[in-house]
């Protein structure tokens, strides 16, 4: 199963800009995500219209933050990147003969439900600062 890594590659670029204190381009972005331009630029796109980032798409531009790190929860960076489901029930018709098949979808929505609106309220809590000092003191 493939893992979404689009939370974290939008904390890596907000940190970068932070690091660099100004615009830098989705090349250079890319160079340090080991990614490609492409996909950093729909980040940064997202980011841009949550105001987590300003962008400017002239020679030489690029993108870096609009708000302090402080102001930045890892909250807004996760709701940034559009609707988001951390955990999927079945999408597929249930088996009508099979109870289990017919009952399991709601059962799953409203627990999964419950648990992706305990980790948002965690992720209120944790700003981009509180994870750029924690980074700061592993270099």
């Amino acid at each position: 199963m493939n893992k979404d890594q689009r939370l974290s590659s939008a904390i890596h670029i907000l940190i970068a800009l932070d690091y660099v204190g100004g615009f830098l381009n989705s090349q250079h972005l890319a160079v340090s995500l080991q990614s490609n331009p492409g996909f950093i630029r729909r980040i940064l796109s997202q980011l841009s219209k949550a105001g987590l980032v300003v962008s400017e798409k002239r020679k030489g531009g690029g993108s870096k933050l609009a708000r302090n790190p402080a102001k930045i929860t890892i909250a807004d960076v996760y709701l940034a990147l559009g609707p988001n489901r951390v955990f999927k029930s079945f999408e597929k018709k249930p088996f009508e003969k099979c109870r289990v098949s017919c009952c399991i979808k709601t059962s799953l929505d409203s627990v999964y439900e419950n648990i992706e609106s305990a980790m948002l309220n965690q992720m209120k809590k944790i700003t981009l600062k509180q994870v750029i000092k924690k980074m700061k003191s592993g270099m």
